[in-house]
């Protein structure tokens, strides 16, 4: 009898703010059982390459992907950009543009942070001296190592969250263009953790409805360490709006134990799954 697959798409290393290299990562997925992993750091394709060489040696199957940030209504969402071309030079400069916002924003938040009494300059080298993009995280740890803070939610609480005094938005580019993004690399745009979206109803079905008229196929019916709840009303929706299903435990560091990688993640029998166009 054949092995059940055990899908993992939506996952993060070091290349972004994820705590494993590319390779550790691929290594802790086989040591879990998962047999088709995609790789989706933020903003970064930087991963891809040695993530695809390890999953060579540890039987795994690798879907290329990344985690791109959008901007709909003002607010932040996230889309996977799935089974991605890699090698495309134009998906590669706009990922790098994204890079740059990032890098932008730390080092607005980090003058921000300066003149609030703390050592903005030295927080800002602690975050540029970690691998990948810059991210939140990353200053949230640089504070708590710093002893500014006890805990990396303090950080966010206290200075880095939204309405926060160090807090900058981003102007990230409009949904319908990162959708754009994906599609024209080849790739399947997934909305990721559709429920975990401070929106009401009706503002969480003009996003999804906005999603798809932009060309988006699929949505993230599972999702980190959702509840069973959570997972059946995305799958609500997906059924609704006629996406595809994906399943990923948004895996970032081991010391998080609530979504470990592989997760005992299945998809709801009424959703198609978004692998079933790659005979997966």
């Amino acid at each position: 009898m054949t092995a059940e697959r055990v899908f993992d798409l939506h996952t993060h290393s070091n290349c972004s703010d994820g705590a494993l290299s590319p390779t550790a990562l691929v290594a802790r997925a086989a040591a879990a059982g998962v047999s088709v992993l995609a790789l989706t750091d933020h903003d970064t394709l930087a991963g891809l390459p040695e993530a695809h060489a390890a999953a060579g040696s540890a039987a795994i199957s690798l879907v290329p992907g990344v985690e791109l940030s959008a901007s709909w209504r003002a607010q932040s969402i996230h889309v996977l950009g799935l089974w991605i071309d890699p090698a495309c030079r134009e998906l590669q400069d706009r990922v790098s543009s994204q890079a740059q916002r990032r890098s932008d924003r730390m080092r607005a938040i980090c003058t921000r942070l300066g003149k609030l009494g703390l050592p903005g300059d030295e927080l800002l080298a602690a975050v540029q001296a970690q691998p990948g993009v810059p991210t939140r995280a990353h200053l949230a740890a640089a504070l708590v190592a710093g002893g500014h803070v006890e805990r990396t939610d303090d950080a966010f609480r206290k200075y880095l969250g939204k309405g926060r005094p160090a807090q900058v938005p981003t102007d990230w580019p409009p949904l319908a263009a990162i959708v754009a993004w994906i599609r024209d690399s080849g790739g399947v745009p997934c909305l990721a953790h559709p429920v975990r979206y401070a929106l009401s109803s009706g503002a969480r079905r003009g996003l999804l409805s906005d999603f798809a008229a932009a060309g988006g196929t699929a949505l993230e019916v599972v999702s980190g360490a959702n509840g069973a709840h959570h997972v059946e009303a995305a799958a609500m929706m997906a059924v609704k709006f006629g996406f595809t299903g994906s399943i990923g435990s948004d895996f970032h560091d081991p010391a998080h134990t609530w979504n470990p990688l592989g997760r005992s993640l299945k998809l709801p029998d009424c959703v198609v799954p978004v692998w079933r166009a790659y005979g997966l």
